[in-house]
Parts: structure tokens; C-alpha cells; sequence
């Protein structure tokens, strides 16, 4: 990525940061046009991050980098003030595009994600099946994406900065609306629907 931007924008600085606490110490420290967020950054917050990026500099171009569905994600961050959400396996022309898109004040997202927006619009009214993980809400789904890559109640208590009792009330919710009883289910669940789990749990 480093080495695209600098070819695409030769007399641009790029700045690193390894985890989330440095990010927001450089977004402290000096005017930055555009962050590209990899959400699985060390010491983020998954859907929060967005919000505290703007809360340092509302003007911040933020591109979502992402290896999670984005057909499932992609809306959520965009509608949570993300500019763009782009895929960590997607080609050089590609990420110029996204780069390109969201440096003009654009919003990014891929032709599969707009074909499933506008197949969303064609099908308004009529009773189809729906992807139940997308009733969770943002919150159910990152725990419900955790607990499927076999991280326990206490791990994704501290990751998120919850309570375990609350952690707990989301997974019994999750467990209702995905009609699951155990995570081996749930794990089956995410692979019906064509979402990968990184690690089962035994």
C-alpha cells in the first residue's frame, strides 16, 4: 500500500502506525489528509474507531481496509462515516481507484457491494430470504465474529472494553437470532452464509 501511494503521489508523506493508541497520537500531532484503517488494527475497536478518528479530525478521508465480507461490512462502515471499504486482497488498479475516489471526496465500494445494493432496492417489498447475520446490529456482530473465531467471554470483554456479564447478554442474543445453541453451530452458520472463520473452537 505504502509503496502504491507513494508512486500514485510522489511528493506525499506516508506515516505508519502499528496499533490504534499511535494512530490517534499521530492524528494528535499533525493534519493528516487521508488514514487507511485496517480494522483489525492492535488496540482498535472495530465500528468505534470511525467515530474517534472524527472526534481528532473531522475532515480525515478514512478508507476501510478489511479481509472481513464486505457485503456484510462494507454498508455498516460507510453508514458509520467511513469514505470507502476496500478489500485486503484487491489488485493495484483497484486500490488506486478507492485511493483516487475517496481523495475527491467520493465514497468507495466495490461493484459487487453496489450490485447487492441495487438487487436490495429491486427486491424492496417482496418476502425473500435474508442473511441472518445481517439482522445483528454492529455490536452483536463484532462479538458474534469473535466468539467464531473461538475467542471466549472474557478475551472479547477486554478486546471490546465491555463487562463479561454484558459480553454474555450479546451472545445470548446473538444465539436467539441466529438460532444457534452452541458455537459449533454458529461457526456452521457463518460458513452457510459464506463467511470465513479464521479458527474453530473445540
Amino acid at each position: 500500500m505504502k509503496y502504491i501511494i507513494q508512486e500514485w503521489m510522489p511528493e506525499t508523506v506516508v506515516s505508519f502506525a502499528d496499533t490504534m493508541p499511535e494512530l490517534l497520537r499521530l492524528l494528535s500531532s499533525k493534519f493528516i489528509d487521508i488514514v487507511v484503517l485496517d480494522i483489525n488494527i492492535p488496540g482498535g475497536n472495530s465500528f468505534d474507531m470511525i467515530k474517534t478518528i472524527r472526534g481528532l479530525q473531522s475532515h480525515v478521508k478514512i478508507l476501510v481496509l478489511s479481509a472481513y465480507e464486505e457485503l456484510l461490512y462494507a454498508l455498516r462502515y460507510i453508514d458509520l462515516g467511513a469514505d470507502g471499504y476496500l478489500q485486503k486482497n484487491s489488485n493495484e488498479i483497484t486500490i488506486r481507484e478507492a485511493l483516487n475516489m475517496v481523495c475527491q471526496g467520493k465514497k468507495y465500494l466495490s461493484n459487487d457491494v453496489k450490485a447487492h445494493i441495487l438487487e436490495q432496492r429491486m427486491s424492496a417489498g417482496e418476502k425473500a430470504t435474508e442473511n441472518p447475520i445481517g439482522s445483528l446490529t454492529n455490536r452483536e456482530l463484532e462479538v458474534c465474529r469473535l466468539l467464531a473465531e473461538g475467542k471466549g467471554v472474557g478475551e472479547i470483554a477486554k478486546l471490546l472494553f465491555l463487562h463479561t456479564s454484558t459480553v454474555g447478554t450479546y451472545k445470548s442474543k446473538i444465539y436467539e437470532k441466529l438460532r444457534v445453541n452452541n458455537i459449533t453451530e454458529l461457526i456452521d452458520k457463518f460458513r452457510l452464509h459464506d463467511f470465513g472463520v479464521t479458527q474453530i473452537q473445540s
